[in-house]
């Protein structure tokens, strides 16, 4: 009888752990799962994503970017774009700027704004569908103020990335 019930206790201990390493086995499958799905959903976003800087230009006290959105993807979260600046002041000193998004239309110094979305690169029309959100084949105006300002007769160059980290750049002078 002794024997049965050590015998019982035993299976039943067997079935627990069983039914522990299933639960979490299958807690990682799904864990795994969702975290592939989460990858192919980015990969599909970045793949879809394209931007083009078609001018940057010195315009004192400021340098205009136009960025064309050339994907498929609305863009939006301009606070989570990345901007920086590599240049050259008066003097010849080099400086690597990361700028800081400000929803101001005058930015500070080392800061950028979006100052207008215009409905293509011929700047005739501001946006009227979705305002604020860069749509496919649609140009945003960003003006972005440096620190020290760039030199005259420098070539600088501008980098924009959007928060899926597609990257353009451009040069300008100063």
């Amino acid at each position: 009888m002794s024997n049965a019930i050590v015998t019982l206790f035993v299976v039943a201990l067997m079935l627990v752990a069983v039914t522990s390493w299933s639960q979490a086995s299958f807690s990682s499958l799904d864990s795994g799962a969702q975290a592939w799905k989460q990858m192919v959903e980015t990969s599909t976003e970045v793949a879809r994503t394209d931007i083009e800087v078609i001018d940057a230009q010195w315009a004192d006290p400021v340098v205009e970017v136009l960025v064309r959105n050339c994907g498929e993807i609305r863009l939006a979260q301009f606070s989570k774009w990345d901007v920086l600046v590599n240049h050259y002041d008066e003097d010849g000193g080099y400086y690597i700027s990361w700028l800081s998004y400000t929803e101001d239309s005058d930015p500070g110094n080392d800061q950028w704004t979006v100052a207008a979305i215009y409905t293509d690169d011929t700047l005739g029309q501001e946006e009227v569908f979705e305002p604020g959100i860069l749509n496919p084949g649609e140009v945003v105006l960003m003006k972005l103020k440096l620190t020290p300002e760039p030199g005259g007769n420098t070539t600088n160059r501008i980098t924009v990335s959007t928060p899926s980290g597609v990257i353009a750049s451009a040069q300008f002078e100063g």
